[in-house]
């Protein structure tokens, strides 16, 4: 039901498209029911004699009254016995069986324009909602994964979200397409054959009916055990996808431990563990078609033998035609029956992928705005950081921070690794919520601030810097699309850019490749200046932005740091402790608290972890 929401904007076409779908069954029952009159007024009456006039929808179909049909016998019944056709030679000009072919033909040549009409029309609209559908699942999907929080991206792996997004996406929309294409349709023609099967010998359709409870119990049990089956199968996709990736993303480090082929068992052995649970599908898949097919040919079997005998014992007034018309009927809602079973196997299969992704869609979203929440511009007095606790859900993280910053400082942050530094300016960005305490803005708590415009004021430099696939200014752009080309040349200027961009070819409308493979990692940290330096934030946090570099690279980020630190409150997450000496004040962080805060001297005159951490250095 909820895979049904998505196809509520285009309620009108899929309505279209079933009454199109009646047309098609409408159509292919009628060419069957043409077996009755082919039979009955063709080729089953005596040769020389006029069929008695029928009463049936046929009669109505071909608009064949009872007195025209006597006016057409009439010659043939006072011809002169010279005249009479022996069996087998052909019927005179004004036969009335002639007649009745020739309706026939016409009824044909009809349905043979409207059974592909109807047939175009209908499979042209499904596959039209069912794109446009597609589309709105992957929109939804992109901005509920752009929503989520990062403790939701830090917690899963990425080989699951990928499956997820990819696999269970495209089966949760394959369900829909099986619904639309399979599940109704089949009831909508199985619905047509049984009314025309009605009108042909309610005795017979009644038969079969009474054996139709088998079918669908039959349908019913295999779909749970399909579905069960191909939930376990897409929990093992993500972990096949989830090594796929790990090998993709670890590709240098295994070939330089040689590692291929101790990386090729570990795939093959989730490989298989898939095909393992995929073969349990299938085997309920193909198990459940054949009992059905066994089933419905011994049904079409006992209806042809009881019908043959209906017709030798006279029961019922059923004719050679009825009975050829109710065969050829019965066989053509057989198909319907067919794709039912294959479309709820298949619906089966997808549902479990369908939960999968609506548990993803359900995924609590990250923090949203309050109510009344305001908006702020540039830093004026500084940021307030009063008793913070913080943890993912484990052991807290940070405990009873207490911090101030002035606008206008250069703030360094210092501590071993997992102190809780990296946390710290997360919680400043707004990327979690505090668990206790609170952190304020100008004096206005960071809940109450939109945070479109606080992130408006702020910019991160991060020790890995990200490049997306596309050209050297499409990526400084990336913080201002509108900016204008002096403002983009005076941003590559500060973080020198320009001395490597102009080397090349195409110049700032260079290639980076795939996170940004064709340049050097200097020369990435630059652009992720640039790109800082053009938005031009009040508040920029530095992520260990030079700790990977070599001392030439080094030296080209620290003089693009200097255009970008004037002006600004800086927050520098540092291990290289050199490159902070200057900064206003250092915090130094143990174990999530905050143990000293003060300037270079004071704190190496202090002692403590600082002084510790600076005379490593020193030594190395």
């Amino acid at each position: 039901m909820r895979l049904l929401r998505f196809a509520r904007p285009f309620v009108g076409l899929a309505l279209l498209a079933l009454v199109l779908s009646l047309a098609f069954a409408g159509g292919r029952n009628l060419r069957a029911y043409l077996m009755k009159p082919l039979m009955d007024e063709v080729l089953a009456p005596a040769a020389g004699t006029a069929p008695e006039a029928p009463t049936s929808p046929w009669r109505t179909l071909t608009g064949d009254t009872e007195t025209e049909r006597t006016e057409a016998a009439a010659p043939t019944l006072e011809a002169a016995p010279d005249e009479t056709v022996a069996p087998g030679d052909p019927a005179p000009a004004d036969d009335p069986r002639r007649e009745s072919l020739r309706r026939i033909l016409l009824a044909g040549i009809v349905l043979i324009g409207w059974i592909p009409l109807a047939h175009f029309g209908r499979d042209y609209l499904i596959q039209y909602t069912l794109g446009r559908v597609l589309v709105d699942i992957q929109q939804t999907l992109c901005r509920k994964l752009l929503a989520l929080p990062l403790s939701f991206h830090h917690s899963k792996n990425r080989g699951e979200t990928l499956s997820r997004v990819l696999l269970d996406a495209s089966r949760a929309h394959l369900a829909l397409q099986v619904v639309f294409s399979d599940v109704i349709q089949s009831v909508l023609a199985m619905g047509v054959g049984l009314t025309v099967l009605l009108t042909i010998s309610w005795q017979l359709t009644l038969i079969t009916v009474t054996l139709a409870p088998v079918i669908f119990v039959v349908i019913s049990l295999f779909g749970r055990r399909i579905q069960s089956s191909a939930r376990r199968r897409q929990e093992t996709m993500g972990n096949v996808t989830h090594r796929l990736v790990e090998i993709l993303a670890g590709i240098k480090v295994i070939q330089a431990f040689h590692g291929e082929q101790r990386e090729s068992v570990a795939f093959a052995r989730e490989n298989q563990r898939y095909f393992r649970r995929n073969m349990k599908v299938v085997k309920n898949r193909v198990l459940s078609r054949s009992i059905i097919e066994g089933l419905n040919n011994a049904i079409g079997v006992g209806v042809l033998l009881l019908g043959a005998l209906f017709i030798l014992d006279g029961l019922w007034g059923l004719t050679k035609g009825d009975l050829a018309a109710f065969v050829t009927v019965m066989f053509t809602t057989y198909r319907p029956t067919k794709d039912l079973t294959k479309g709820w196997n298949q619906l089966m299969d997808s549902l479990p992928s369908a939960q999968r992704f609506f548990e993803l869609l359900d995924e609590p979203p990250g923090v949203s705005d309050a109510e009344g929440a305001i908006r702020i511009g540039r830093l004026r007095q500084g940021i307030r950081i009063r008793k913070v606790s913080f943890s993912y859900g484990r052991e807290p993280v940070l405990r009873d921070i207490n911090l101030d910053v002035q606008a206008g400082e250069v703030v360094a942050i210092v501590g071993r690794t997992g102190a809780g530094k990296t946390t710290l300016v997360d919680l400043l960005l707004r990327f979690h919520d505090p668990d206790t305490g609170s952190i304020e803005v100008d004096g206005v708590d960071l809940r109450r601030i939109e945070r479109s415009s606080l992130l408006d004021q702020t910019a991160v430099v991060t020790q890995e810097p990200f490049l997306f696939s596309g050209t050297i200014g499409e990526n400084v752009r990336y913080a201002r699309p509108d900016a204008s080309p002096e403002e983009l040349e005076r941003a590559v200027r500060a973080a020198h850019v320009d001395e490597f961009a102009r080397t090349l070819p195409e110049g700032y409308e260079t290639e980076v490749g795939e996170a940004g493979v064709q340049l050097s990692g200097g020369q990435r940290q630059r652009l992720t200046l640039a790109r800082a330096l053009l938005k031009d934030p009040a508040i920029l946090i530095l992520d260990e932005a030079t700790s990977s570099l070599d001392a030439k690279s080094e030296r080209y980020v620290q003089e693009a740091l200097e255009s970008l630190l004037s002006g600004r409150t800086v927050f520098v997450i540092a291990h290289r402790l050199s490159t902070i000496r200057h900064a206003d004040k250092i915090v130094v962080m143990e174990d999530g608290r905050v143990s000293a805060v003060g300037s270079h001297e004071e704190l190496v005159a202090a002692g403590g972890l600082y002084e510790e951490l600076v005379s490593l250095q020193t030594e190395a």
